[in-house]
């Protein structure tokens, strides 16, 4: 029987609260710096972390509760509610913002084709596309290999964020041996790399916490957790360095991705960092963070006058604000929403 304190425990982890909102300040600084610190912050790793904490997250209460008397059904309603609401409002915001925005005269060359003024049908037919989330296979390509600007780039990856959920009571009894799900990932992410395949990939590295969900939180011995971060940092930035081929390069950044992942769910110095108070806030606001940052860099960022050392201070104090703001107006509210199917 579960107690009241492992409840409170399914329902919050607050050192992955705090991972998630290093990992989503990470993609901010992928997608507003270039050259070597571009290189060093390869999005799509980070993209992978946050497939790996989904996979550890939503495996956790259907495990302990139990597989077979669990309700899957509201379970996966809630979620779908909770990712699918502020997505499409964040890609309703873009846009009709990118439109009112190109109508006034701003300045963005990679939207004004898609985005210029156009009759109401066809300004439907381009929101109706842009939310189709399901026909994405990774940023701007799509399953039939056409290429779309997306006025909210990084939504693209709900596209197999929704996926896993309605695909997770097989992911939960399947994943139950990591001696055997491991090796299994690391095979489609090699198979992925060498046939140019992306949504092997993505959907083989949500598979990897099933294992450790079941098991629950344990404390590892301190002399190795500093070791363990450092080593899975090291091995997530050198895939974007190009110093190994991307065959032996990929596999090496999830391993490093799932390092962290182990690090920060279980009890050690580096978690409790992460369940400090600005990281729990970063936490908090991260997937608000990951929806909006690009349309700040895109609209708003061209035309700030400030330069020097006090821009980049500014641009990152401006994500995390919209983020917030988001967050108050669009995100809680959606999850609010989501807890009410089923009751």
């Amino acid at each position: 029987m579960t107690t009241v304190d492992e409840k409170n425990d399914i329902k919050r982890i607050d050192s992955l609260d705090g991972l998630r909102g290093v990992v989503a300040l990470a993609v901010v600084a992928y997608h507003y710096t270039g050259g070597t610190l571009h290189r060093l912050l390869p999005g799509g790793q980070f993209v992978t972390l946050f497939f790996i904490m989904s996979g550890l997250v939503l495996s956790i209460v259907p495990l302990r509760v139990g597989i077979g008397s669990y309700d899957w059904p509201r379970y996966q309603l809630r979620r779908v509610v909770r990712l699918a609401a502020p997505t499409c409002a964040a890609v309703g915001l873009c846009r009709a913002v990118s439109t009112v925005a190109l109508r006034a005269g701003w300045t963005a060359p990679e939207y004004a084709t898609v985005f210029s003024p156009s009759s109401p049908s066809a300004w439907l037919h381009g929101l109706l596309t842009q939310l189709d989330m399901l026909s994405m296979t990774t940023a701007g390509s799509r399953v039939d290999g056409s290429m779309l600007v997306m006025v909210d780039l990084p939504s693209w990856s709900m596209c197999w964020e929704l996926l896993f959920i309605l695909t997770l009571p097989m992911y939960v009894v399947v994943a139950a041996d990591m001696r055997i799900v491991a090796p299994v990932v690391l095979a489609c992410v090699l198979v992925s790399e060498w046939a140019q395949g992306p949504p092997l990939r993505h959907m083989a590295v949500f598979a990897l916490e099933g294992r450790l969900a079941d098991k629950g939180r344990e404390t590892p011995h301190s002399v190795v957790v500093v070791p363990a971060t450092l080593c899975g940092v090291i091995l997530i930035c050198q895939s974007g360095l190009d110093v190994l081929s991307d065959i032996v390069a990929q596999p090496l950044a999830v391993c490093g991705c799932l390092l962290l992942v182990v690090v920060a769910f279980t009890s050690n110095v580096v978690s409790e960092l992460f369940s400090t108070a600005i990281f729990r806030w970063l936490g908090r606001v991260s997937f608000s963070l990951y929806l909006t940052h690009l349309p700040v860099r895109d609209w708003i960022v061209p035309y700030i006058p400030v330069r020097g050392v006090l821009r980049p201070v500014l641009l990152v104090t401006l994500c995390l604000l919209i983020a917030e703001a988001f967050y108050l107006l669009v995100e809680r509210p959606a999850t609010m929403l989501s807890r009410r199917p089923g009751r």
